[in-house]
């Protein structure tokens, strides 16, 4: 049953969702709001590229640090209880703990022997994709997390969602400083970075400011996906300081331990991807919005996608509602504007009618 503190919670979370203008600020008050209700020992509260699901930032609660590696590669490796690219297409909250772990490698490599138990997982996720998840325990001996926990999480999944693509849209909007070359690390199997070309200094210095454990997510990811995957190169996106996304590619050395990571700015397929889902549109509503932004008429997408012309005007006003636009060239400029138009469509093209 619903208390008054849970509906309490759920509307000072969804207050701080809707006024927060950064992530790691976002996750961190959210937990600070959510820890005294629910109650846990130790957490994680992780991003998601909204396309893949896969992590690229992460606030770490009380986690050892030699637990993160091989959790993420538990993880990555897909298959256990309550997996988060299950629970982002179906239940979107999950539990575990000691009575149900038969056969969770989670549970059994990684939970029990640092004396955890009780685990409560949730998603965040809207059409557009998971923009993040988090994980919390109980340490063993502790009661299980019940169904009003997972009722909670459950109630602020939309606005977490919500809040986390905002100020995704938002940072993609800010003007890039850094460096534009790609830069080269070498990182350990602790997804530690133990030497860098020149321009890879620069990036690592965008993208782990800190050196903190919890800004290693990305990279763990690569080790995972590099580890489950033996030599085919593989790549995942994270967020830069300076609000630019970029696409780490790694690969497994041919000699000794470790991994080889490429570092550079994503491509303009990856800006539109993002940007688009940043903003909550349908997938039709991304294709429409970027052949406007190409300068193809109504009657050539209605032509090329095999639709009415009256279906793709609805698809256009459906995205100049979303992002808060009145015109077709407003919704080029919101979507695509500065330094992402031309990386996207080299010249400029006027949207037609």
């Amino acid at each position: 049953m619903e208390t008054a503190t849970h509906r309490n919670a759920v509307r000072a979370i969804t207050r701080t969702c809707a006024a927060a203008d950064d992530i790691d600020d976002l996750l961190r008050d959210v937990s600070v709001r959510l820890r005294p209700v629910v109650g846990w020992d130790v957490g994680v509260w992780l991003t998601t590229d909204p396309a893949t699901t896969l992590f690229n930032h992460a606030l770490v609660d009380g986690f050892p640090h030699e637990t993160c590696q091989p959790w993420f590669d538990v993880e990555l490796e897909g298959g256990d209880i309550n997996h988060f690219s299950f629970l982002a297409t179906g239940p979107g909250v999950g539990t575990l703990e000691r009575t149900t772990a038969t056969g969770s490698r989670r549970w059994h490599e990684i939970m029990d022997p640092i004396g955890l138990d009780a685990e409560l997982r949730a998603t965040f996720a809207d059409a557009s994709g998971c923009w993040g998840v988090v994980e919390v325990h109980r340490e063993a001996g502790q009661a299980p997390f019940t169904g009003e926990d997972r009722a909670l999480l459950r109630s602020i999944a939309s606005p977490m969602a919500a809040g986390l693509r905002r100020i995704t849209a938002q940072q993609m909007a800010m003007e890039a400083t850094g460096p534009d070359d790609p830069g080269l690390w070498y990182v350990d199997e602790h997804a530690h970075v133990t030497a860098a070309t020149p321009a890879g200094e620069a990036w690592l210095d965008l993208i782990l400011p800190s050196r903190g454990a919890g800004t290693r997510a990305g990279l763990h990811t690569l080790a995972a996906m590099v580890q489950t995957n033996g030599e085919q190169p593989r790549r995942v996106r994270v967020r830069a300081a300076d609000g630019r996304w970029l696409v780490l590619h790694a690969a497994p050395l041919s000699t000794g331990s470790g991994t080889a990571v490429i570092v550079e700015p994503a491509r303009s397929s990856d800006i539109a991807t993002l940007l688009t889902r940043a903003h909550g549109l349908s997938p039709r509503e991304r294709e429409v919005a970027l052949a406007v932004a190409r300068g193809e008429t109504t009657t050539q997408m209605a032509d090329r996608l095999v639709v009415s012309p009256h279906t793709i005007r609805d698809h256009v006003k459906a995205a100049l509602g979303k992002v808060g636009v009145s015109s077709r060239t407003e919704l080029v400029a919101a979507l695509f504007a500065t330094h992402y138009a031309e990386q996207l469509f080299g010249e400029a093209q006027p949207p037609a009618d």
